[in-house]
């Protein structure tokens, strides 16, 4: 299992890393494929949200917090501060991190979009 993580260095910069979390294999139920299981992450909420991509006027911002977003329909570009850009394809999971410094920039598909968020547990 492997998702996109964006966090700050001391200077503030902000960077994108490729975190892979191994898996365990485990059978399922009677007519279901093998499982693939990461080990769980602590999260505090599961949150959904629209948005309008064609009234979107992207700029630098922080995370708000530490969490999962996960970009349930149609594609994002993500940019941070040391210049990296990527675009991601809908479903992807992107653990953000970068809550002080210039932040990044999030520019999503034109059209309505649905996100996911998974706040980190605060403890």
């Amino acid at each position: 299992m492997h998702y996109l993580r964006i966090w700050a260095d001391a200077a503030g910069e902000s960077h994108l890393e490729e975190v892979t979390r191994p898996v365990v294999v485990q059978p399922a139920e009677p007519g279901v494929a093998a499982l693939h299981l990461a080990d769980p992450i602590p999260v505090d909420r599961a949150q959904f949200l629209e948005l309008d991509g064609d009234l979107q006027d992207p700029d630098w911002h922080t995370a708000p917090r530490r969490q999962f977003v996960v970009f349930l329909d149609g594609w994002v570009r993500i940019e941070v501060s040391d210049g990296e850009v990527r675009t991601l394809p809908a479903g992807s999971a992107v653990l953000v991190e970068d809550l002080t410094g210039r932040g990044h920039i999030t520019t999503h598909e034109p059209g309505p979009r649905r996100v996911l968020l998974l706040p980190l547990d605060p403890d």
